[in-house]
């Protein structure tokens, strides 16, 4: 909203005048304005209208700024008189504001302007206000001063000058004295405040004579003649000034707070309990979480040993089909040539038929092998938790190859394109519980409706940071879910097997473990791709 603004000009250049006008309308400004030359134009208009601000140029050539500020002082106005001038030394401007020009701008510096004719109404607008309360205050001394005693507020009248304080009965009384019992000094009341808080309300004094404050306020203890300690609040101002602008006279009011403060020490002690409370939950959740997360670690590894049984299944099948097929070719061998009925061709034949049959067994024996040795590893690896250097390819292929029944199962392909020799100072059994959790996570909610179900997973070193890409084309996350995937306990399988901890655990270890970032892309129908960043060699935490 436009700032209505009546403005006296002392000036003498048309041009300037706009200018100034120009500048105070960009600022949001309403200006009317009358633009004088002379002492009598500005006498006259002085007279005849009600102006907000005074702006004037320094000197012109039939007046000047002191002659404007004598006339302004003679008609007893408080107006904020700012001088505008393109040419103004150091000297001149002290002289100016001492003798009652409140600010001045540079013709080459309008900007500042606008703000301090702001201020200076502003600041005006606060001495007409406050001669008001003062004079008011002084009218009615008695009739506020009964208000207040009833009121049961104490009062203090401070003669600034000779030092003297006057403490009203209420004041004395609320403390047990009698009136006549404090001295009617600043320092008698200032004997009975408590040590503690004696600098505080010396500061508080200090900081309003100087300006800080608007008011003087303070909380502080009381002395009360029966040895006890009171709480009350000080409030006051200075409600008259000498010719100089020194004030001369203060008057505060003197309130009981004990029961407040009682109140909010109550609150303290409540709220310390409540925080140790609060801390007790908190360590007992953390416990519980911390027993939580290592059940699905468990719960994880159980996973492996299922998938891990299932694939040696097959391979261990084979092998006793296979022995029990050599064996009864043999005895069948054995039978022949005990009746003299084996011929050359009938033994190379059994021959051939046992060199498979053996071989059979040694591929099944070898496939079974491969699996329990990074069962092993895997299983080695997540339950100590050890530190060690070692291949990232290998690693992960060891959680794909343990959970392999149960990819296969899913008919899902993993395709593992890390190179080999992509060495990590790290530990291998958190690194493998990611991939197994991540893939696991894939199995559960990636692939619903989908025929073709890929994983990928690759990985690059660069200046000893590793960059790991996992990646799978089902179903993808709606942006809007972003926020909550690593969040602990949330899931969409609630009660179909879905924990809610798969990939809060990957967050967990990833930033806590491998001092990594992780991010996530994906939308709906665009697979999932998570990108983690993180050192070769994981930082040792001393």
């Amino acid at each position: 909203m436009a700032i209505p603004l009546a403005l006296l000009m002392v000036e003498d250049s048309d041009m300037d005048a706009e200018l100034v006008m120009l500048c105070l309308r960009r600022a949001d400004f309403e200006v009317s304005m009358m633009r004088v030359e002379t002492y009598e134009e500005m006498q006259l208009a002085m007279a005849n209208g009600v102006w907000d601000v005074i702006l004037s140029d320094y000197n012109l050539p039939h007046f000047n700024t002191n002659e404007a500020l004598a006339l302004l002082k003679e008609s007893g106005l408080d107006l904020p008189f700012i001088v505008v001038s393109a040419e103004l030394g150091e000297n001149a401007a002290v002289a100016l504001m001492k003798a009652g020009a409140h600010d001045y701008v540079m013709k080459d510096n309008l900007a500042r302007l606008p703000p301090a004719i702001k201020r200076e109404m502003s600041e005006a607008a606060q001495r007409r206000a406050h001669r008001l309360a003062v004079d008011a205050l002084r009218e009615s001394e008695e009739r506020w001063s009964f208000a207040l005693e009833g009121a049961g507020y104490g009062v203090s009248d401070w003669n600034i000058k000779t030092g003297q304080v006057l403490y009203s009965s209420c004041w004395a009384s609320m403390h047990g004295y009698d009136t006549h019992e404090i001295p009617a000094t600043v320092d008698g009341g200032m004997d009975l405040v408590h040590p503690d808080e004696l600098p505080l309300v010396r500061q508080a004094l200090s900081d309003y004579f100087a300006g800080a404050m608007p008011r003087y306020h303070s909380e502080h203890r009381i002395l009360c003649k029966d040895g006890s300690w009171k709480w009350v609040i000080d409030r006051g101002m200075i409600v008259s000034h000498d010719e100089h602008g020194v004030g001369t006279r203060m008057i505060c009011t003197h309130v009981d707070i004990s029961e407040r403060k009682q109140a909010e020490e109550e609150l303290r002690i409540l709220n310390e309990q409540l925080e140790l409370r609060v801390e007790e939950r908190t360590r007992e959740l953390r416990r519980a979480m911390s027993q939580i997360i290592e059940s699905e670690k468990l719960a994880s590894l159980g996973v492996l040993v299922a998938g891990v049984s299932h694939e040696l299944n097959t391979p261990i099948g084979n092998m006793l089909l296979a022995a029990s097929s050599l064996a009864e070719k043999l005895k069948e061998v054995g039978a022949l040539i005990d009746s003299g009925k084996m011929t050359r061709s009938g033994l190379l034949h059994a021959l051939d038929e046992c060199a498979s049959v053996s071989q059979l067994i040694v591929r099944s024996g070898g496939r079974a092998s491969e699996l329990i040795d990074s069962f092993k590893r895997v299983s080695v690896d997540q339950t100590s938790q050890r530190r060690r250097q070692f291949d990232v390819r290998i690693a992960v292929q060891d959680s794909v190859n343990a959970l392999g029944g149960m990819i296969s199962r899913a008919g899902v392909m993993v395709d593992n394109r890390i190179p080999e020799e992509l060495m990590m100072d790290s530990f291998p059994g958190h690194l493998e519980q990611i991939i197994n959790n991540l893939i696991v996570n894939s199995l559960t909610h990636g692939f619903e409706g989908r025929e073709e179900k890929h994983i990928s997973i690759c990985a690059e070193s660069r200046d000893g940071v590793i960059e790991l890409a996992y990646l799978d084309n089902g179903i993808g996350i709606a942006s809007a879910l972003h926020h909550k995937v690593f969040e602990p306990f949330y899931t969409t399988r609630l009660g179909q097997g879905g924990s809610g901890l798969g990939l809060y655990i990957v967050h967990n270890l990833m930033q806590g473990i491998f001092k990594g970032t992780i991010r996530l892309e994906s939308e709906v129908d665009q697979g999932l791709r998570l990108y983690f960043i993180f050192p070769a060699i994981t930082p040792r935490t001393t």
